[in-house]
């Protein structure tokens, strides 16, 4: 018997995501890294992902390497944590000020 998939609210016809992205801060050697969170977080590799802000608005970052995978402490769920490639600065402000 075929199950259907959960649906998001709010976006008739779109199934429910089962990992989710975001920031976090890489306290070893400074910057950020993106954090996976779900079933199969480890296999995302060379992959482009939807990486969700704290205020809910969403980039598209490739995820370059795999720095650790494990289980989240606190949630007790699969996790990893990925070097994402870095996008081409916007200089377009910098040539509109005059000095």
């Amino acid at each position: 018997m075929a199950t259907t998939p959960t649906m998001v609210p709010g976006k008739p016809g779109t199934p429910a995501r089962q990992h989710r992205a975001s920031y976090a801060t890489d306290k070893r050697n400074g910057g950020y890294l993106v954090r996976v969170e779900g079933p199969r977080a480890g296999d995302f590799v060379g992959r482009e992902v939807p990486v969700t802000r704290l205020d809910r608005s969403e980039n598209t970052e490739k995820l370059v390497r795999l720095i650790w995978k494990g289980v989240d402490k606190e949630t007790a769920s699969p996790c990893a944590l990925y070097k994402f490639e870095p996008r081409p600065r916007d200089n377009s402000l910098n040539d509109e000020i005059l000095f």
